[in-house]
């Protein structure tokens, strides 16, 4: 069997060939349809392998160390550096992947966070709140609005990078 090399056909054609390629994946409409697609053309060792480059982009943004990477994923310092290669180019992709993976999760993370403790508060405080009318709430709610605004950033941050799917409790709600 012969093995297809896209630059043995002439640039016209592989520019319309790659053109396509984009059509089709912008013509996706939803997560569902990203995901069928995906596992229809990837198989699950390629799409592992898409993702760890991915989480390299985003450890190297948060500026961890080649060793740190390594022993965090497991990972060579080759596929490092090549990721990294990547990264410092101005019209690179990952820049632009990393930025919303990172959104996301500090989304995510947040949203967690504010259950636990919500389920913390309504487990230890339900009976006392109860002695309270709502307008005794009013001071210490204001408080708690004002310690979460100063909440310490860098530290949302750190954990905003390492917050995976594959390490945390993970639930898909927007």
């Amino acid at each position: 069997m012969t093995t297809f090399h896209l630059n043995s056909l002439p640039k016209e054609n592989r520019i319309q060939m790659i053109g396509e390629f984009y059509d089709m994946i912008d013509s996706l409409k939803d997560r569902n349809e990203v995901r069928l697609f995906i596992k229809s053309l990837l198989t699950a060792d390629e799409i592992a392998s898409l993702m760890r480059r991915i989480e390299i982009a985003v450890l190297l943004s948060g500026d961890f160390k080649y060793d740190q990477i390594i022993k965090s994923l497991k990972v060579g310092r080759d596929k490092i550096s090549t990721v990294q290669k990547n990264l410092l180019q101005d019209d690179s992709g990952y820049k632009i992947i990393v930025k919303r993976l990172i959104e996301n999760r500090k989304k995510r993370l947040k949203r967690i966070k504010n259950e636990e403790k919500s389920d913390r508060e309504s487990s230890t405080l339900s009976g006392a709140l109860k002695k309270f009318s709502p307008a005794n709430r009013i001071l210490p709610d204001l408080l708690d609005a004002v310690i979460e605004k100063f909440e310490d950033d860098k530290k949302l941050e750190k954990e905003t990078l390492l917050f995976t799917p594959s390490r945390s409790p993970f639930n898909n709600k927007k």
